[in-house]
């Protein structure tokens, strides 16, 4: 069987085996298999990728260890990375059994070094003496860009910068407010949502003046974008 964890790969020596047998079996079959790379739970620096994906990034396997946290500024959009990367650490604090993480990513791939979409998905793939994952595994399958997927992924980014950005306008907002949001996207009239929530209309334009206020929206379409990222929308 030959060695596939860098030599100074810090475990025990039967966690050294049992990962290698897991990794040796992938590659048995790795032209049949989405681009998979194996991350060290510890600083997710990159212990191994396939032969497909060092393709693709045009790296060899010691260029793409020797890159460490580099790894993700270089081949990820930032804001991918810190949209899902947070959320997969806090998943695998939780206590087992792991289910598969999954989450898009645009991955800067080719001579062009262009961001293409992918869907991938993790989970842990060899676990230390104390139970703890060590090693985690994750499948990147490239979308089609014209695939409704990709057009989903790109939406999802989106709604989370802007999520982001807009946190502390959204926490400005008061519970009437929001309560009012949904009626304000579904495109009713203010005099019809004085008569359904029996308030006057004047109070309802106050409101909706001061929603437009606090989220800096100019445009019915900032408001519908601004209710949607925050699940304000229910009509």
């Amino acid at each position: 069987m030959s060695s596939l964890l860098p030599i100074d790969f810090c475990c025990s020596n039967a966690v050294r085996i049992s990962a290698e047998q897991k990794l040796n079996a992938l590659e048995a079959v790795t032209e049949e298999l989405p681009v998979y790379i194996i991350h060290d739970v510890r600083d997710f620096s990159v212990v191994f990728m396939s032969k497909v994906g060092l393709r693709q990034l045009g790296v060899t396997q010691e260029e793409l260890r020797g890159l460490g946290g580099e790894y993700h500024t270089r081949f990820f959009n930032e804001s991918d990375v810190n949209f899902y990367l947070p959320k997969f650490i806090e998943t695998l604090s939780l206590p087992g059994p792991h289910q598969w993480f999954s989450f898009f990513q645009q991955v800067a791939t080719g001579k062009e070094r262009e961001f293409e979409w992918h869907l991938s998905a993790s989970r842990p793939f060899v676990y230390d003496e104390d139970g703890k994952a060590l090693l985690t595994l994750t499948f990147a399958l490239l979308l089609d860009p014209n695939h409704h997927l990709a057009e989903k992924a790109e939406r999802l980014m989106d709604e989370n910068l802007l999520l982001r950005e807009n946190y502390s306008r959204f926490a400005s907002l008061t519970r009437r407010e929001r309560e009012l949001m949904p009626y304000i996207v579904s495109g009713e009239k203010p005099v019809e949502t004085s008569q359904r929530l029996s308030v006057s209309e004047e109070t309802i334009n106050t409101h909706r003046r001061n929603i437009k206020r606090k989220i800096g929206a100019k445009t019915s379409y900032d408001i519908l974008k601004f209710a949607q990222a925050f699940n304000l929308v229910k009509f």
